[in-house]
């Protein structure tokens, strides 16, 4: 973005990323519980403290090092509960995402968005969280896990390699859990936490991490001032992503979690793009939202 920028600019938008980044690093979580109706009236009322202490864990505890300010991550986790096959045991669905500003746009982008279909664990009313993460729990772990991995995400979208430090504790989370349900599934086709981290951490998706920070900070975070360099910034990253697609030649959550993340967005960017090619090219980078690129192509410009 810098060389597109008169030097002033230039140094005034770094002051500000540094900025934010410095400001940004810690949660600001919304958590809801929903779907308690499918759980018995004793399994209700033992959940009596558990959005306040679940909320409370999240949002009170330093997840960095850094001095901060006031700016947090905006996070959202919603629990769904499933059911209570014994006293005091829960499975439930998560959706867990997150979201960061685009620069002088006033509105927000999804960075995280994912559906985690196989949580449980034992949750004991009024008894104390205590964080630990040398010590696997099947609730806390979790919600340590996304905090880290939310965390790194973030840090990815201002410069490529930045959320390592926050992945790798993600990745150290999950080591420590894998026996436990949803860490590790034997499909490719079926969510696992370990196999998300694995990919972020393995080499062979460098290139999806410099794409991510290229499609927000390259891209979206240029609309403001040069809508079609931008576009040809998110372009040229989603390019790249479909091309490690096409070189891995697997099934890749990381691709697949990123595309749920962002068609409807890539759909809504690229309607001013005077290509009307594009969004054939979108559907062959993306085939599993070709339904949406194909709507948008129909829709003026």
């Amino acid at each position: 973005m810098r060389s597109l920028m008169k030097p002033a600019l230039a140094i005034l938008l770094c002051l500000f990323f540094r900025t934010g980044r410095l400001a940004a690093q810690e949660i600001d979580c919304d958590v809801k519980i929903t779907n308690k109706e499918a759980l018995t009236a004793q399994a209700r009322e033992a959940l009596a403290d558990f959005l306040p202490q679940v909320t409370q864990y999240i949002n009170s505890y330093r997840w960095t090092r850094e001095d901060l300010a006031n700016l947090k991550i905006k996070c959202t986790i919603d629990i769904s509960f499933q059911g209570s096959p014994r006293d005091n045991h829960y499975s439930v669905q998560a959706f867990i995402g997150s979201q960061r500003p685009i620069y002088k746009l006033e509105r927000n982008t999804a960075v995280v968005r994912i559906l985690d279909d196989g949580w449980e664990f034992d949750y004991v009313r009024s008894q104390p969280f205590i964080h630990n993460e040398s010590r696997y729990d099947p609730l806390l772990s979790v919600l340590d896990f996304y905090m880290y991995l939310i965390l790194g995400y973030d840090f990815e979208t201002y410069k490529a390699g930045d959320g390592t430090p926050y992945f790798q504790k993600a990745l150290d989370i999950a080591n420590l859990s894998r026996a436990g349900v949803g860490w590790d599934n034997p499909s490719p086709a079926v969510y696992s936490r370990g196999q998300l981290i694995d990919e972020l951490m393995n080499v062979k998706f460098h290139d999806f991490r410099d794409a991510l920070f290229r499609y927000h900070f390259r891209g979206l975070d240029l609309l403001h001032k040069d809508e079609a360099r931008a576009r040809k910034n998110i372009f040229a990253a989603l390019d790249k992503i479909g091309k490690l697609q096409e070189k891995i030649n697997v099934r890749s959550l990381v691709l697949r979690t990123f595309f749920d993340a962002k068609y409807q967005e890539i759909a809504e960017v690229f309607l001013k793009d005077p290509d009307r090619e594009i969004f054939a090219r979108l559907s062959k980078i993306d085939p599993a939202h070709q339904t949406k690129y194909e709507e948008a192509s129909q829709r003026p410009r």
